[in-house]
C-alpha cells in the first residue's frame, strides 16, 4: 500500500524531530543488557552456522550431547550477563544522576534565595569535583551577599562577645574584623566614638534575650567622619531551640540625612534667593543716593568739625551695608564663573597675606604643612580666593590671644568626591586653628544664610564658602578634635572632559609654562 506525502512527512516527523521524554533509567540499562545480550546472540550465531549448517555433528555423532550442554550454558550465560549488564546500566545510571539531582536541589534552593544549603557529593571523580565547587559557589555568593547588604551586623554569642562582623559594619566603623572579633562588646565604643548608651543596650538585650530597635544615635568613625546609626537586635538559636547569641544590625541612615538636608536647604536658597534678589535691588539704589548726599555734606563741612566725622562714620556704614547686599546678591545670584589651572598652595599663600594684618594683631602663629607636588586645580581662582579667606578669618577670630592656625595641604590620587564628571584624585586643605570649638549643637546650622554667632556677623560667609565649594564639586566638614576646630575642605582636581586636553596630573612646572 502507497504512502501518501502528508502520511510519510508525519512519521518522518515521528522518528525524527519528535523527541521523547525517555527517562536514562530506561535507555542505559537497556543499552548496556542489548550490548551485554549481543555478545552471547553472536557466539550462538556463530555455533549455528559452523556446527550445525555445516554438518559438522554429523561427522561425530558422538559430540552432539556435549554440543548441545555447551549450547545450553552459553544461552543461561547470555541470559545471565543480559541481566547482569541491565543492573549495571541501573547502577551506572543511579552514580550519575543522583549527584545532579542533588545539584539541581541546590540550585533551586539558590534560585528561591536560600544559599544556606550544601552538597553532599563525595568522590575524587569530576562529580565529586563538580559538588565541591558547587559548595565552594555557594560560599562565596553567601559572602558576596552579606558583605554587600547596604548596612552591617555584628554576632555575639551568650557572654557578649564578638563573633563575626560583615564587611558592611568595618566600613562603617573603618577598622579591621581583627579589632572586633574575639573581644567583648564594649570594644564598638572604642572604634566608634557613639554614647554608651549603645553599651548598656546591648547589655540588657544579651541578659533578657530581648529582639529590640534603638533609635537613631549620632558616632564619629576612626576617619572622624559623622554617623547617624540605627541598631536593632535579633536572638539567634541552635538547633535544638536554646538561646545562641544575638545578632546585631545596624544601618547607616548618614548619606539619607544628608540628602534630605540638601533637598531642604536647596529649598529655602531657592525661596530665598529669589527674595534676597528684589530686596538687595531695591536697597542698593537708595544706599548710593544716601552715600552720595552724605559725600556732598562732607565737603561742605570743615576739617574739625563734629558734624564731619558723623558724615565719615555714616559712609563707613554704608559702605559696610552695600558690602552686605553685594553679597547677598553674589548668593543669591552666582557671578559668571572664570575657570582655569589653580596653584593651591599659591593660591592658600595669597589668602595668607591678605589676612596678615588681621592675624599680626592678635600675634597669632601660622604653621604650613603643604605638599609641594600638588597637581593643578581646575577652578575659578577668584572665587577660591573668596572661600578660603572667609574660613581663615572667622579661624582669626576663633583664637583666643596668641593662639595657633594650622594649613595642611595634600593630594589624595584615589579619592573620588563625586562620581558625575570628576576624575578620580582629590586635593584636601584643612584649615584648624586653636581656641575654643565649635558647640556641636550649631555645626548643623553653619551653612543657613543669616546664621550667625558674631555680633556684626552677617551670617553669609559660610554659606557662600560652602556654595563655592559646592560649585567645584567638593565637600566643606566642620569638625572640632584634639583642641582644634577644623574645617576640611575636598576638590576633585578636574572634570572628565577637560583631563584630555588639560594636563591635570602633570607636575609644577608643567603648570607654570
Amino acid at each position: 500500500m502507497a504512502f501518501n506525502s502528508g502520511t510519510e512527512n508525519r512519521w518522518f516527523y515521528f522518528l525524527f524531530k519528535k523527541r521523547l521524554p525517555i527517562s536514562l533509567y530506561i535507555i542505559i540499562p537497556l543499552v548496556v543488557a542489548l550490548i551485554a545480550f549481543s555478545s552471547g546472540f553472536i557466539a550462538l550465531v556463530l555455533f549455528d552456522y559452523f556446527l550445525v549448517d555445516n554438518n559438522v555433528l554429523s561427522l561425530a555423532p558422538s559430540l552432539k550431547p556435549e554440543v548441545r550442554e555447551l549450547l545450553r550454558w552459553t544461552k543461561l550465560e547470555t541470559l545471565g550477563f543480559t541481566l547482569l549488564g541491565a543492573v549495571a546500566g541501573i547502577g551506572i545510571v543511579y552514580a550519575i544522576l543522583n549527584p545532579l539531582r542533588k545539584i539541581l536541589t541546590g540550585a533551586r534552593q539558590i534560585a528561591k534565595g536560600d544559599f544556606s544549603g550544601r552538597l553532599d557529593i563525595k568522590g575524587l571523580d569530576e562529580l565529586g569535583i563538580l559538588g565541591k565547587d558547587f559548595n565552594r559557589m555557594v560560599s562565596s555568593l553567601n559572602e558576596y551577599f552579606i558583605d554587600s547588604m547596604a548596612g552591617g551586623w555584628v554576632l555575639l554569642d551568650p557572654c557578649g562577645k564578638i563573633v563575626s562582623v560583615n564587611r558592611g559594619a568595618l566600613n562603617i566603623f573603618q577598622c579591621e574584623s581583627e579589632d572586633l572579633v574575639g573581644k567583648p562588646h564594649n570594644a564598638l565604643l572604642k572604634v566608634l566614638n557613639i554614647d554608651s548608651l549603645l553599651g548598656n543596650w546591648v547589655e540588657e538585650s544579651l541578659q533578657n534575650q530581648l529582639e529590640r530597635s534603638l533609635q537613631e544615635l549620632e558616632a564619629v568613625n576612626r576617619e572622624g567622619r559623622n554617623l547617624k546609626l540605627t541598631f536593632s537586635t535579633s536572638r539567634l538559636k541552635d538547633k535544638d531551640d536554646n538561646f545562641a547569641g544575638m545578632a546585631m544590625t545596624l544601618k547607616d541612615l548618614t548619606r539619607a540625612s544628608e540628602i534630605t538636608e540638601k533637598m531642604q536647604r536647596t529649598d529655602k536658597l531657592a525661596a530665598l534667593g529669589g527674595m534676597a534678589a528684589g530686596l538687595a535691588h531695591e536697597i542698593r539704589n537708595p544706599l548710593g543716593s544716601i552715600k552720595g548726599l552724605t559725600q556732598l555734606l562732607r565737603e561742605e563741612l570743615k576739617e574739625g568739625d563734629k558734624a564731619r566725622t558723623y558724615t565719615e562714620t555714616m559712609i563707613r556704614e554704608i559702605d559696610r551695608l552695600n558690602g552686605v547686599v553685594t553679597n547677598l546678591l553674589n548668593f543669591s545670584h552666582p557671578s559668571k564663573r572664570d575657570f582655569h589651572f589653580c596653584d593651591m598652595n599659591k593660591l592658600l599663600e595669597q589668602v595668607l597675606g591678605l589676612a596678615q594684618m588681621n592675624i599680626d594683631d592678635k600675634n597669632i602663629r601660622v604653621t604650613r604643612v603643604m605638599d609641594p607636588n600638588l597637581p593643578a586645580l581646575w577652578g575659578d581662582e577668584e572665587k577660591l580666593v573668596q572661600a578660603f579667606l572667609n574660613i581663615l578669618l572667622n579661624a582669626v577670630h576663633a583664637v583666643n590671644g596668641a593662639g595657633e592656625i594650622v594649613l595642611i595641604t595634600r593630594f589624595d590620587p584615589n579619592r573620588l568626591i563625586n562620581e558625575e564628571g570628576f576624575v578620580r584624585g582629590a586635593i584636601l586643605v584643612q584649615i584648624k586653628n586653636s581656641g575654643d570649638p565649635i558647640p556641636s549643637a550649631i555645626i548643623p546650622n553653619l551653612f543657613d544664610p543669616f546664621f550667625t554667632t558674631k555680633k556684626d556677623g552677617t551670617g553669609l560667609g559660610l554659606p557662600i564658602t560652602h556654595q563655592i565649594v559646592t560649585l567645584h564639586g567638593g565637600t566643606l566638614t566642620p569638625l572640632c578634635a584634639n583642641g582644634f576646630t577644623e574645617f576640611n575642605i575636598e576638590l576633585p582636581i578636574a572634570k572628565r572632559s577637560r583631563t584630555e586636553s588639560n594636563p591635570v596630573m602633570e607636575q609644577k612646572a608643567g603648570y607654570d609654562s
